[in-house]
C-alpha cells in the first residue's frame, strides 16, 4: 500500500464511458487514479502499482471481477488491500458472496458521490485514525479573503464545507481571523468567517502542495454547512452528470 500523501485507487471496469467518468470523478476527490479495461490488465497492474484501493465491476470480460476479488484476498502481498465492488447488479447472493470473500464494501450503479466518499474514507482513511469527515473538491476558483482590513483576491486548491486551502505565497500567520467571499452560481455568493489553522511556505514541497494557507471555517450556520456541501458535490461531478451517455453518478 501506498505512503504518499495522494492516495492511489485502481479502478477496473469494461465499460469505457463509466471508467472515463469514475477516473475523472477521484481525481477531483483528490485521488490518483489507474484504470484497467478487464481483470487481467488489472491484475498485471495491482502488481506493479500498490494502490491503496481496488474497485472492480463484478463483470470484467476476460475475468470475472469475484475471482480477482478472490485472488487478492488469498495472495499475501495483497490480502491487506481494501476492495470496492461496483456493478449495476444488486442481487442480494452476489453482494452476499462478495462480503464472504472479504471486499470493503459493495456499491450499485449509479454511484452515490456521498455513498462514495464514505466508503473510500472507511477503506483509507479512518483505519489509520486520520478520517476526513467532509467530501472535498480539489478546485481552482478565485476567492476575496479579507483580514485586518486588507482584501486579497486569491485562488482555491481545495474546498469542502467546513474549510478551504487557498494558495497564497506569503501564508497569513497561523491563528489569523478572515472572512472569505466564495462566488457561487448565477452571480450568488457566499460570506464566511474562518481562522487560519495551518500554512504551506514557499519553500516546502511545492509540488506536491503549493504555498498557501489552510481555513477552517467557523461561526457557520446549517445553511451555509448545507450551501458549501452541494456547491462541492456539484464543482465534482456537475459536468459528468451534464455529459455522460449512461448514469454513473448520482448526487
Amino acid at each position: 500500500m501506498s505512503d504518499s500523501g495522494i492516495k492511489k485507487i485502481l479502478i477496473a471496469d469494461d465499460n469505457q464511458t463509466f471508467l472515463m467518468y469514475m477516473g475523472i470523478l477521484l481525481k477531483r476527490m483528490g485521488f490518483t487514479i489507474i484504470p484497467a479495461e478487464d481483470g487481467l490488465e488489472a491484475l498485471k497492474l495491482l502488481k506493479i502499482v500498490e494502490p491503496d484501493v481496488v474497485m472492480l465491476d463484478i463483470r470484467l470480460g476476460t475475468m470475472d471481477g469475484t475471482a480477482i476479488l478472490k485472488y487478492i484476498k488469498e495472495n499475501k502481498q495483497t490480502f491487506n488491500v481494501p476492495v470496492i465492488m461496483v456493478s449495476s447488479d444488486s442481487n442480494k447472493e452476489i453482494i452476499e458472496k462478495c462480503r464472504k470473500l472479504g471486499c470493503a464494501s459493495y456499491l450499485t450503479k449509479p454511484v452515490k458521490i456521498d455513498k462514495l466518499h464514505e466508503t473510500l474514507e472507511g477503506c483509507i482513511f479512518s483505519p489509520k485514525g486520520s478520517k476526513r469527515k467532509n467530501l472535498r473538491a480539489s478546485v481552482n476558483k478565485k476567492v476575496t479573503v479579507a483580514h485586518n482590513g486588507i482584501k486579497y483576491k486569491l485562488y482555491t486548491e481545495s474546498l469542502s464545507e467546513k474549510g478551504m486551502y487557498i494558495r497564497k505565497k506569503d501564508p497569513l500567520p497561523i491563528g489569523s481571523e478572515v472572512e472569505v467571499t466564495l462566488p457561487l452560481k448565477d452571480g450568488d455568493s457566499i460570506q464566511v468567517k474562518g481562522d487560519v489553522v495551518y500554512i504551506k511556505e514557499l519553500f516546502g514541497d511545492v509540488f506536491k502542495v503549493p504555498p498557501g494557507m489552510g481555513i477552517k471555517f467557523k461561526e457557520i450556520t446549517d445553511d451555509q454547512v448545507k450551501i458549501l456541501k452541494n456547491y462541492t458535490e456539484r464543482l465534482i461531478a456537475e459536468d459528468i452528470l451534464d455529459s455522460q451517455e449512461e448514469d454513473v453518478i448520482k448526487i
